[in-house]
């Protein structure tokens, strides 16, 4: 059985993979800063993309919090 919450709190503790999730969801939000206002479909394709950012890291959280992950083990 996979474990999840070990799985997803080394998701979130990886600084590359937090990081690239930052850089997606910053872009997405300074092109809504700079986009015409009538491109109705680019608008909904930067909150979109906005969106799937936050919803990986609703996930991760939610995995975490349902299984409680073990420690990882030191150095013997």
């Amino acid at each position: 059985m996979t474990d999840y919450a070990q799985l997803a709190q080394s998701l979130k503790d990886n600084e590359a993979f937090q990081r690239a999730l930052d850089i997606v969801k910053s872009g997405a939000l300074e092109a809504l800063c700079t986009i015409d206002h009538d491109d109705a479909k680019g608008i909904l394709k930067l909150q979109a993309t906005i969106g799937v950012v936050n919803d990986i890291r609703d996930n991760l959280d939610a995995f975490v919090r349902q299984g409680a992950p073990k420690p990882k083990p030191g150095i013997a």
